[in-house]
């Protein structure tokens, strides 16, 4: 199946609903939240499609010398098929395009394929922030994660 990614453009709220529901069922974002993400100055993001259905998607914000990955989710069927890393390698390359130094994120301190992911991308850890994402009746800890942006030559 060939995969496909996309800049995200309204028109993709209902299909990142589902997709965020899909990805995170302990904490889903509504159309609502995804629209006002949307909305946000500085947003930009990808929506990865297998064939016609839509597989994963990245959520960002270009913050000036910063840019955040807001959430990144791939559907289980989808995962180790290398959508993932595809959608990370996306997003860095728009952050570079804005001139931004480095992304940040947070994942979740239990999400092992999420940390494996980032840490072959080159992110390192730089923080934690207690009690972060909620998992029904509990919460679990976030990392916050840094990756520096590698300058293109000059020429």
């Amino acid at each position: 199946m060939t995969l496909r990614i996309e800049q995200l453009s309204g028109a993709a709220v209902g299909p990142l609903s589902t997709l965020h529901r899909a990805c995170f069922p302990e904490d889903p974002w509504d159309a609502s939240a995804i629209t006002k993400i949307m909305d946000m100055a500085g947003f930009f993001g990808r929506i990865a499609w297998g064939g016609e259905t839509p597989a994963g998607f990245a959520l960002a914000l270009g913050l000036g010398a910063e840019c955040e990955i807001l959430a990144l989710g791939v559907v289980r069927e989808r995962r180790r098929a290398g959508i993932g890393s595809a959608l990370v390698d996306s997003i860095c390359s728009e952050a570079r395009q804005l001139d931004a130094d480095c992304v940040l994120l947070e994942v979740a301190v239990d999400n092992m394929a999420a940390l494996a992911l980032y840490a072959a991308r080159g992110f390192i850890q730089v923080g934690r922030r207690r009690n972060y994402y909620r998992r029904n009746e509990r919460s679990v800890d976030a990392f916050v994660l840094r990756l520096t942006l590698a300058k293109p030559p000059s020429t």
